[in-house]
């Protein structure tokens, strides 16, 4: 599985290179602001749509073969960047990357689960999440790094080498794993149709509300984090290190608590991890300074850590292991669904009521997911 991980730190930290320059760069292509959302806000749109049939279509040929393609598509994407006359193209790569990343994250995900077992599907989806976060917390680091060295091109071809890494990664480290057949609960012989075990539908539902609030996070992340942080007074330098302590303690968060996850109890863990993110930002509103803000943004980073590993190993403790990709599909289209959702909110409240009133909106949100989590129900072992 290091080589599955390898795969995902390297193609994440592919695309994270150009987060620091990829806004300023479309402005100059002459978008306006809405059609910068636009562009930004595409990418997550489609996978909205294409998780699911991407899942299940990983449960038909094969894991491997689609995370293979997914990155084939993740190399093309930078030239295309590149070579865009007009910002209205770069709707169309970001559609064309959305489909990629479909194809890569669930099957991706599968793939961790189907190597561990009831007892080691915590630590495995830690660090799946360390492997994903980890990356986003040096990519843009590095790419602004590249970016004032080398000038504009660089992260973006830079980004094409480590895609084309990973690609060779997967080819010669990966293998499926042989078909995994449960009749007693497979789809496929179920009058029902049933891909959750009966009576597990609000543990699912609690779930994917976690990693909804995820997807919300990260949407007030991109959106409002840095005009609150210059608001404080807070240099760009300070900003990207605001960025690097979320990622950073999510990263070393979940590696810890993936493995807690499978000794414990997972749904204390993600009860405790949701009310840790809604915390976060009840004292973000009233943060200054520095190094308060920093360990607000680790504790958000935190809580992320200490929920999600464990949320995704239940989801596979109380769904049809013959449909995973399916299933994972539908967990990753939740996230999508807070990372479309978490922009808007906090556009429209930081334009009617501030960002202090922003603040509020997700702390509302989190409260609303950490009661969510109450209904959470862990199946008994084997």
């Amino acid at each position: 599985m290091l080589a599955v991980y390898l795969a995902v730190f390297v193609a994440v930290l592919g695309f994270s290179l150009i987060a620091p320059i990829f806004p300023l760069y479309v402005r100059g292509l002459g978008a306006s602001y809405t059609l910068l959302g636009i562009v930004i806000s595409t990418y997550g749109a489609v996978q909205l749509v294409t998780q699911i049939p991407s899942g299940r279509l990983s449960d038909r040929l094969g894991r491997r073969r689609l995370i293979l393609a997914g990155l084939v598509i993740f190399g093309l994407m930078p030239p295309l960047y590149l070579y865009a006359r007009d910002a209205t193209f770069l709707v169309l790569v970001r559609a064309i990357g959305g489909v990629g990343a479909s194809l890569v994250w669930p099957a991706a995900m599968a793939l961790a689960i189907d190597h561990a077992d009831r007892g080691t599907r915590g630590r495995a989806m830690g660090w799946y999440n360390a492997s994903f976060y980890s990356a986003l917390a040096v990519g843009p680091v590095m790419g602004g790094a590249l970016y004032d060295r080398l000038g504009l091109a660089a992260p973006f071809y830079f980004w094409t080498l480590l895609a084309a890494l990973s690609f060779v990664l997967v080819l010669v480290l990966v293998k499926d794993p042989p078909k995994i057949q449960t009749p007693s609960v497979d789809r496929s012989r179920s009058p029902s149709g049933r891909l959750i075990q009966a009576g597990f539908k609000p543990t699912f539902l609690a779930c994917c509300g976690v990693v909804i609030w995820t997807g919300v996070v990260g949407g007030f992340n991109v959106t409002l984090l840095p005009e609150f942080a210059i608001r404080l007074g807070f240099s760009t330098i300070e900003i990207g290190l605001l960025y690097m302590a979320f990622a950073g303690s999510n990263a070393l968060s979940a590696i810890y608590f993936g493995g807690r996850a499978d000794i414990g109890s997972r749904k204390n863990l993600i009860i405790a991890g949701s009310v840790t993110g809604a915390a976060s930002f009840l004292l973000l509103r009233f943060a200054e300074g520095t190094v308060p803000v920093m360990l607000l943004l680790a504790c958000l980073g935190l809580g992320s850590g200490m929920s999600n590993p464990a949320a995704a190993a239940v989801i596979a403790d109380v769904t049809t292991p013959s449909h995973r990709g399916e299933i994972f599909g539908i967990f990753n289209t939740a996230r999508m669904v807070g990372v479309v959702v978490g922009p808007m909110v906090a556009g429209l409240t930081a334009d009617a009521y501030g960002i202090n009133g922003s603040l509020a909106a997700f702390l509302a949100i989190g409260l609303v997911i950490a009661a969510g989590t109450l209904a959470l129900r862990e199946p008994p072992p084997p």
